[in-house]
């Protein structure tokens, strides 16, 4: 059995939340077998959902078959939001019913869905705003001990799911109109457009401009403005050894044409 557990959450490292909750874990299997933590990440902006969505769709594909993620940005903690397990061929994940698996879901369309019972995890005293620690790592371990789900959750449909809209790129007469997804902490702005839907030459156009379509940043002159296709496999929008989105003043606001040649 795989025991590896992958964290993300908007937690940041400065607080004792993510030690906590992998301590309670750690006790609720109660040292029957070692676990792999590996943390994700745990800088998501508070909150943000849409960001946190994607970047569990960038890393699952790199993590081993049975790798349980666990992924917490609740904003609706405490609340009547449902709390969820998602199995997938491989892959199961953990977390909050607000949008946080939405392109899981669009990757896996064969998923199972489960409701955490409340009243069969949550043990008193539990705290209403740290569901992290009081839910979602008892859960986890549940998982690890093989419990059966029947135990304490039940099945949901997928249509009843929360799901985030994620633009998609746009066919047009003249190629694709893309959309940016991702801003990375380089300024890189990672758009829509994947490199399996590059099948013939094309140009990119930043705004009307032409921008150049390079290999790798370093073929670029510093602070010239470029295009390439980074490690995600997704259309970026940079600049060597500078920010693309410092450049922009309104990012969101930039139009981005794929031009067949």
């Amino acid at each position: 059995m795989n025991r590896t557990i992958a964290l993300l959450t908007d937690f940041g490292t400065q607080d004792h939340y993510v030690g906590v909750m992998k301590g309670r874990i750690l006790k609720e299997i109660n040292q029957v077998f070692s676990v792999n933590f590996i943390d994700l990440t745990h800088e998501i902006p508070p909150q943000d959902i849409r960001k946190a969505s994607l970047l569990i769709y960038f890393s699952y594909k790199y993590f081993p078959q049975g790798t349980i993620f666990l992924c917490i940005v609740d904003p609706g903690v405490g609340t009547e939001r449902r709390a969820l397990i998602i199995k997938t061929s491989d892959y199961v994940f953990v977390g909050p019913d607000n949008g946080i698996f939405s392109l899981i879901y669009e990757t896996f369309p064969d998923f199972e869905a489960y409701e955490i019972l409340l009243e069969k995890t949550l043990k008193p005293p539990f705290s209403t705003t740290f569901h992290g620690r009081d839910l979602f790592a008892p859960v986890v371990s549940l998982l690890l001990l093989e419990k059966d789900l029947s135990t304490f959750t039940k099945p949901v449909s997928k249509e009843s799911l929360i799901r985030i809209e994620f633009p998609w790129p746009q066919r047009t007469a003249y190629g694709y109109k893309v959309s940016i997804w991702y801003v990375d902490r380089f300024g890189n702005l990672v758009t829509n457009f994947s490199k399996e839907k590059a099948t013939k030459p094309f140009k990119v156009l930043v705004n009307q401009r032409e921008v150049p379509l390079v290999k790798s940043y370093g073929y670029a002159k510093k602070g010239e403005l470029i295009a390439l296709f980074g490690s995600e496999g997704l259309l970026e929008i940079a600049v060597n050894q500078g920010s693309a989105y410092d450049l922009f003043s309104i990012p969101e606001e930039i139009e981005i044409k794929i031009i067949w040649i």
